[in-house]
């Protein structure tokens, strides 16, 4: 029983998330395509499909720097941001960084750029 608690509690976390994210991002197609996986995927987290561990981190990872980007930037400027070219990361776009997995990568170059500093 103990299991199926934590499983819905950890869905109903993950919906809460993509609601946010999707809010920011415009929709669900965009939160999959940052996510890396099909379009149909949020929906089905949604309604109660617990995320596999990877993809957990993963949706727990961007809400963390789509709230972090949210403290210095318009929420219509954080998608252009995400799929950006950014100095800080090599000239990479921070939706390729994250899809990599590599979140604190992403959070650095915010908090870089939040700092005023230069890459």
């Amino acid at each position: 029983m103990a299991r199926t608690r934590s499983s819905a509690a950890t869905s109903l976390r993950a919906a809460e998330r993509l609601d946010s994210i999707a809010s920011v991002l415009g929709s669900d197609a965009a939160v999959a395509e940052v996510l890396g996986v099909s379009r149909a995927q949020p929906g089905r987290w949604r309604e109660g499909q617990a995320p596999d561990p990877e993809n957990r981190d993963r949706i727990i990872g961007l809400d963390a720097v789509i709230a972090l980007l949210s403290g210095f930037l318009a929420e219509s400027s954080i998608p252009k941001w995400l799929n950006g070219v950014n100095a800080y990361l090599d000239n990479r776009r921070p939706i390729s960084v994250l899809r990599e997995g590599r979140v604190s990568d992403v959070i650095a170059a915010i908090e870089a750029q939040k700092s005023g500093g230069y890459a």
